[in-house]
């Protein structure tokens, strides 16, 4: 587990709509991998019998071959 910094933005993302538009992929896939993270650590503490206020989100499903 470590923390990742949050993604900076660049200078051109105020000028360029593509940098723009990166930076926004960049922080909402920081985002969904925060998330992942955050899951697998409750349910793991969940499955060592911790008592939790709040249920744990399901795991992801699986890709399909």
């Amino acid at each position: 587990m470590r923390v990742r910094p949050k993604p900076e933005p660049t200078e051109d993302v105020l000028t360029s709509r593509e940098a723009g538009e990166r930076h926004d992929n960049a922080v909402e896939a920081d985002g969904d991998a925060n998330r992942l993270q955050l899951g697998r650590l409750c349910r793991f503490f969940k499955a060592q019998g911790m008592p939790l206020p709040f249920d744990c989100p399901a795991a992801p499903a699986e890709p399909a071959p």
